[in-house]
């Protein structure tokens, strides 16, 4: 857990989505989120997700490219509180919006998935840059590996992340993100399934704890009742009871979650609760503390019997404002038990689940039993920050609640119900197609286009004259898709999400024009692709664009502009290492792939084999009077592809699962590259083409 409190935490929370060593291949995360900022889960989460090594602000084209080309094999999704889900992002993933009826979709749990490590991020912190650099934040993460794993706590993070998604707007009818996501949270089920149970300790536990409304075929969860009735269930109802919340309820003289809470603490007991809140600080240590919070909580415990103290929560860190935006709960009975919550839930009855009104909130429960010489308690203390206690809460001027930075209480502007989701169709003929349901749409609007090639797509006289259809498929002419779909009706406007129906149909990066099929063939053959990546870009970056010496020592030296060359040597040389990157071509086919996902962009992605062999096909109709050298590299090409020869490892798919796609897939693009090369007969000799032709036929077999 990370509280912030030495400079030694700083950016922890980031830390936690590296992979651990030996974690494998990365396979997709989905991440929860109330406000959110597509930068920094783009180039910061999953840059360090995907071990993402080109840095975006000093490599750009170099990151851009490998971040396309490995977001490509993996799913990458983010469930967003529908108030703030209109923003731009990378049509490489996907953003949910979420709509919880009367609350909001508070929850800020991130599951990440790896070959051989499963990892349940639990934090307070929105995905944005106050939240992950500069709040006073919390969090904890669960970790699972084949050969430890807690499938309770892994199956919990499942079930609460499937109950989001049926009220993400056009999940009845399976738009696209939603049958991603789903298939996505079902491939996790599987692939943790053979996984060997974790140890159970005795003194330390740890348990996901969410709160629900009674929504999406479940049952309403209350994060308070759940952690007592753990602790209850063990020890018994805990004594004393501490409260770290930035944002509380305006409930006047009296609490409801504070009332709840000291219901159920222990009867016969002498009970306390503190709660520590922010406030307004001043340099003058004798003037009248400031709280930003409601007197009620004073004024409720006393008709419970329950003693009250307040601690005034930091905001100041090494003379630079960090606002505190922790949740923290501890239930704790002196000599028996300590219980911790962190995680999104406020001291609110929205996000305890008290009451009929609940967001959808995740929290971690840690639990640890006193004993003798134990360190688990005191590690759990530590997260606490030093608090200056009020002497007299009484006194004390009580301000209310404030509003939440970075968490307006007023949400930004949503678009209409009517309005259920916007895909994009990428493809020959690219369309846009925007989902409506009539009864929930304004009298008129208009849906807009908007970034380089801004239009209008969409006007609410032209679906009337369409026949008002659920589903407008809007022709798109720019090779690339829109930036942002804006919603305008009555004077108001919103951004719209748009996702990619299929990501594998989405136009490559223009820049990727200038790469042959030698730069692909020794992008996928390198040990280290992205630093194959990163010499390639920064040979063809663009003129004052920068140099950067860290990537000397990455330039191939058959690149080197400097290097003076033998025209006979050259040739060998460009044989030998053209014979050498297909071996490579081959033996990085015949590796172990996880998912069909994977498998596809091998073979269709950015420089996957289709990519390389449209490559190898331009230069043979480029050439100039070297068609059969062009063309006996094409067949070279096709032969190492028959060669192919599968090895399935751990968790990956079968020899028959990959066999299943692969093979049609040579089949079809042989038959693909025949036909283009077939119009290139005249260039070509006799001979060379009856060698192409036996080869055709060797790989149609």
């Amino acid at each position: 857990m990370s509280n912030r409190k030495s400079a030694s935490s700083s950016g922890a929370m980031l830390d936690l989505w590296r992979p651990p060593q030996d974690a494998g291949e990365p396979i997709g995360c989905l991440a929860t989120t109330y406000t959110f900022a597509p930068g920094l889960f783009d180039e910061q989460c999953l840059a360090r997700f995907l071990d993402i090594d080109s840095e975006p602000n000093r490599e750009d084209l170099a990151f851009l490219l490998e971040r396309e080309d490995r977001l490509g094999r993996v799913y990458a999704g983010v469930l967003v509180d529908h108030s703030q889900a209109g923003v731009e992002h990378s049509l490489r993933w996907d953003v949910l919006p979420v709509r919880v009826p009367s609350a909001k979709q508070h929850a800020k749990l991130s599951l990440l998935v790896w070959q051989r490590h499963v990892r349940i991020i639990v934090a307070s912190a929105n995905l944005t840059e106050p939240g992950y650099r500069y709040n006073f934040e919390v969090a904890g993460a669960v970790d699972c590996a084949p050969a430890a794993c807690d499938a309770g706590i892994v199956a919990d993070a499942l079930a609460f992340l499937r109950r989001l998604i049926p009220l993400v707007p056009g999940a009845s009818s399976a738009v696209p993100e939603v049958a991603r996501a789903s298939e996505f949270l079902n491939l996790v089920g599987r692939h943790v399934a053979e996984w060997a149970p974790a140890p159970r300790r005795q003194s330390t536990r740890q348990h996901l704890l969410f709160t629900m409304p009674g929504v999406a075929g479940g049952p309403p969860a209350s994060s308070l009742e759940q952690a007592f009735e753990l602790c209850r269930g063990r020890w018994g109802s805990p004594s004393e009871v501490s409260v770290a919340s930035p944002f509380f309820d305006v409930d006047g003289d009296r609490s409801r979650a504070t009332a709840t809470t000291c219901k159920m603490m222990a009867r016969g007991a002498r009970r306390t609760i503190a709660f520590a809140v922010p406030a307004i600080l001043s340099e003058d240590k004798d003037a009248v503390p400031r709280l930003l919070a409601p007197k009620g909580l004073i004024l409720t415990p006393p008709a419970y019997q329950c003693a009250v103290s307040v601690g005034i929560l930091p905001e100041v860190e090494d003379k630079n404002h960090r606002a505190w935006h922790a949740k923290m709960l501890e239930l704790r009975t002196d000599k028996l038990f300590t219980a911790l919550m962190v995680g999104s839930s406020n001291f609110t009855c929205a996000g305890l689940g008290v009451g009929s009104h609940r967001n959808a909130e995740a929290n971690l429960l840690t639990t640890v039993e006193h004993a003798d010489f134990g360190r688990e308690v005191g590690a759990l203390r530590d997260v606490w920050p030093e608090l200056d206690f009020v002497d007299d809460p009484d006194s004390a001027e009580w301000l209310g609640v404030r509003e939440e930075p970075g968490e307006p209480t007023t949400p930004s502007q949503p678009w209409p119900p009517g309005f259920v989701a916007a895909t994009y169709r990428a493809g020959d003929a690219p369309v846009v197609l925007v989902r409506v349901e009539s009864k929930d749409l304004p009298e008129e609007w208009s849906v807009h286009a908007c970034g380089r090639a801004g239009v209008v797509l969409l006007t609410a006289e032209a679906w009337r004259a369409l026949g008002s259809p659920s589903v407008v498929e809007c022709r798109w002419t720019s090779p690339e898709p829109p930036e942002k779909l804006l919603i305008r009706w009555d004077e108001q406007q919103a951004i719209l999400p748009l996702n990619v129906e299929d990501g594998r149909a989405l136009p490559p990066p223009p820049k990727l024009d200038r790469m042959t099929a030698d730069d692909m063939l020794g992008i996928v053959a390198a040990s280290d692709p992205s630093a194959a990546y990163r010499a390639w870009a920064k040979q063809n970056a663009d003129p004052g664009g920068g140099d950067d010496d860290d990537l000397d020592s990455a330039t191939p030296p058959d690149l080197d502009p400097l290097r003076r060359f033998d025209l006979q040597a050259t040739f060998l040389h460009k044989v030998r290492r053209r014979a050498r990157v297909l071996e490579g071509l081959r033996q990085y086919l015949q590796t172990p792939v996880l998912t069909n996902r994977a498998l596809e962009w091998r073979l269709r992605g950015l420089v996957g084999v289709e990519a390389i062999a449209d490559r190898f096909v331009q230069e043979c109709l480029d050439a100039n009077g070297t068609g059969d050298e062009a063309l006996l590299t094409l067949a070279d090409f096709l032969i190492v592809l028959k060669e192919v020869k599968y090895e399935p490892g751990e968790g990956s798919l079968t020899r028959a699962e990959f066999s299943k796609v692969f093979g049609p897939f040579l089949v079809g693009l042989t038959a693909k590259l025949d036909a283009q090369i077939e119009s290139l007969r005249e260039r070509l000799s006799k001979d060379v083409m009856a060698f192409w032709k036996r080869v055709v036929e060797r790989c149609r077999e």
